[in-house]
């Protein structure tokens, strides 16, 4: 319905509740409210604000979350739409810190069809395990097959078990070759793990130093562009250890990086952008960084973010090797693109799988009269050269699945790591493949991960 029809239709309805003997409009205007605020915010702010669904005069009457899914531009980003712009409870956003405010058992894993393609059972796949958390202190390991919880079958209504609770025991199990050459699962053992409890996500998972001949390698597993543990856009604790960490490896006279983003989702824009500026050449500080492009309306702003004028831990590299999954998103991707007009394409270097492909940023609106914030995409994210073409994600220049692994995943960090292995090997000049990659023989579907809430959709846009 076009927006000259929804008002008639809105003006007739009040007018009816009016003529009833009694006015009662103000329980229309109750009512319809928080959809009617959304429209406000998405026709002035929203990034594909003249694309906007159609609605009718009932729909003012869902919840906010289904109404405002029912706006959205379904043919964004190349038919792809807008999976981005969402709905986030003020009470949550009071007490979200990271995965949870509360508690957490403490790791990373993603859920999957039985790559084997033998049975109909789901398992999950251990990716990281948070140190000082209750599944540290039990033992569960980076490359864990989880198959049973708490001696029920992993399925796809209880994997939510897995993020916290008052203590679980999980099933391990582990692929085998029978007697006939034939992979096959057998149960490993059983892991206890405590009550879930709070733990700080740092984004500083690893960092480390290798050398190989006259090369210093700085290596760094960074998780999440957050600013501090309540990731809040006014802390600055995570930026001190960021500045902190640069200082160890310009000390150290590192001359080639390798930042791990495979699990790295995105988060603020501002964290991207001080982290490029540790990274990029030096002639790059002070310029253009990215570009942000909104809707055209006198209510969106076009804007320049720059890289830092001023860094005094500045490692001034030529080249980068970026390792990535499926996962590297938003604030991962655009810190690929915007480094790139200032390295060279060939010199930003992809170790891993296809990134995810967000190339929008979003910001939050709220008011005092409603109990939620608007979250829509307002801009696109364009590098210096006007660049934003990875809608269906950044290709690696090496590509390399630690899903289709059988072996035991080594700890991030391990040189036998097979996205570590391989970079070392091309910083080495070495043409050799990495050594401890085993397939599956199928290609396995990925039911969730728990990756998916760790943050928000989109680039978070503030004031860098």
């Amino acid at each position: 319905m076009n927006k000259f029809l929804l008002y008639i239709s809105f003006f007739c309805t009040v007018s009816l509740l009016i003529s009833c003997g009694e006015d009662r409009s103000h329980e229309y205007y109750e009512l319809t409210s928080g959809n009617r605020w959304i429209d406000e915010v998405l026709e002035k702010y929203y990034l594909w604000n003249d694309n906007l669904g159609s609605v009718t005069e009932k729909d003012y009457f869902k919840g906010e979350e289904s109404y405002l899914k029912q706006r959205l531009y379904s043919k964004a980003l190349n038919g792809k739409g807008d999976s981005f712009s969402y709905i986030e409870r003020k009470d949550a956003a009071a007490t979200r810190v990271n995965i949870d405010h509360k508690s957490t058992y403490g790791f990373d894993f993603e859920v999957m069809t039985d790559p084997l393609g033998t049975t109909a059972h789901v398992y999950a796949r251990v990716l990281y395990v948070m140190p000082h958390s209750p599944a540290s202190e039990a033992g569960l390991e980076r490359g864990d097959w989880i198959s049973s919880i708490n001696g029920s079958a992993l399925t796809v209504n209880n994997y939510n078990e897995l993020l916290n609770g008052d203590g679980i025991t999980l099933t391990l199990s582990e692929v085998v070759l029978s007697d006939d050459d034939v992979q096959v699962w057998v149960v490993k053992n059983d892991v206890t793990i405590g009550a879930s409890h709070f733990v700080e996500i740092n984004p500083f998972f690893l960092d480390s130093i290798y050398t190989i001949g006259s090369k210093k390698i700085a290596y760094l597993v960074y998780n999440q562009f957050s600013t501090g543990p309540y990731d809040n856009s006014s802390e600055t604790e995570y930026s001190q250890q960021m500045q902190a960490l640069f200082a160890k490896f310009k000390a150290q006279g590192v001359d080639e990086f390798i930042l791990d983003l495979r699990y790295n989702t995105g988060g603020y824009l501002s964290c991207a952008i001080e982290l490029s500026s540790l990274l990029a050449p030096a002639s790059a500080l002070g310029k253009s960084f990215c570009q942000l492009k909104g809707n055209g309306s006198s209510y969106v702003e076009d804007k320049t973010y720059n890289f830092s004028s001023q860094m005094a831990n500045n490692l001034n590299l030529s080249r980068l090797y970026v390792l990535t999954s499926t996962y590297t998103a938003s604030a991962s991707e655009a810190l690929i693109n915007c480094l790139r007009p200032y390295m060279g394409n060939s010199n930003v270097i992809l170790v891993g799988e296809k990134t995810f492909g967000k190339p929008v940023g979003m910001e939050p609106f709220d008011d005092d009269v409603h109990d939620f914030i608007v979250w829509p995409v307002t801009y696109y994210i364009l590098n210096a050269k006007g660049e934003a073409d990875y809608v269906n994600g950044i290709t690696p220049d090496y590509e390399i699945s630690e899903r289709g692994i059988v072996s035991h995943l080594y700890p991030l960090g391990d040189e036998r790591e097979a996205l570590l292995e391989k970079t070392l090997s091309l910083i080495a000049g070495s043409t050799t493949t990495t050594s401890n990659i085993e397939s599956f023989k199928s290609v396995p579907q990925i039911i969730q991960t728990s990756l998916s809430s760790k943050s928000k959709p989109g680039i978070i846009i503030n004031n860098p």
